[in-house]
């Protein structure tokens, strides 16, 4: 009877149906992220939704992030970062990762990305559905960033950075947002709701400021409240709900 579990367990399945196991997407949806090129399988790209891999042995990645299926509950966690900290799962160069702070049985994976230097909040989750849905831009996620610049901004530039703007670097079209000079107006408190890489820094940089550092006190009405640098907690029934219905995900 063993040799047939280990049988089954080593089946090939169609990429759809392990990424709805693994609770990242419907079938449909997980057809159209292969369509959009967003799902590797052993370092290379999807070329089709029929493709097949086999749970445990393939490795499968979606955005950026490693998915295995998962097990068990759960888990749903805020973590404050530091900085000189990156967001990956592994890492060649042996440098500190955000899952080196967390200790859960569980497999937990970022929920987006912070850059090496940003510090504040992360989530981190091993529900890819609901992970997928606050990424994805629809959902219009608010994430508050503090941004230390290396000069004072000036209070007549304000309406070009909250306008949306196309950025120097590459042209891309960003969508108005809010901001709010801070203090002696080196800081700038900015509320985005989209996730281009680097992007708060990208838009001080066309409107020709340098961030020397870069805070995300709140991700989606989360803050991280008492937690000091490198600390975590796991989100309340309450606040997990509250995801949910942010994300439109029951």
């Amino acid at each position: 009877m063993g040799s047939n579990v280990e049988k089954k367990q080593n089946e090939a399945v169609r990429i759809n149906r392990y990424l709805a196991m693994c609770g990242i997407a419907s079938r449909r949806a997980a057809d159209q992220m292969v369509l959009e090129g967003r799902v590797t399988i052993n370092g290379v790209l999807a070329s089709e939704p029929g493709v097949k891999v086999v749970p445990g042995k393939d490795e499968v990645i979606v955005d950026g992030s490693k998915f295995a299926q998962p097990e068990g509950r759960k888990i749903y966690i805020l973590f404050n970062k530091p900085r000189n900290v990156i967001t990956t799962s592994s890492d060649e160069r042996n440098r500190e990762m955000v899952l080196d702070f967390i200790d859960v049985n569980e497999r937990v994976y970022p929920v987006g990305r912070l850059d090496r230097k940003t510090t504040g909040v992360l989530l981190l989750t091993n529900d890819g559905m609901l992970a997928n849905k606050l990424m994805h831009p629809s959902s219009n996620v608010k994430k508050e960033y503090i941004a230390v610049l290396d000069a004072p901004f000036p209070q007549a530039s304000l309406p070009l950075l909250t306008g949306g703007m196309r950025l120097s670097d590459t042209g891309e079209k960003v969508s108005p947002c809010q901001a709010k000079i801070m203090g002696d107006g080196s800081q700038v408190w900015i509320s985005i709701h989209e996730g281009k890489n680097h992007q708060v820094r990208r838009m001080f940089k066309t409107l020709g400021f340098e961030v020397t550092r870069l805070d995300r006190p709140t991700y989606a009405g989360l803050t991280v409240g008492d937690l000091r640098r490198g600390q975590w907690r796991h989100l309340t029934r309450t606040e997990v709900q509250q995801l949910r219905h942010l994300a439109g995900s029951p």
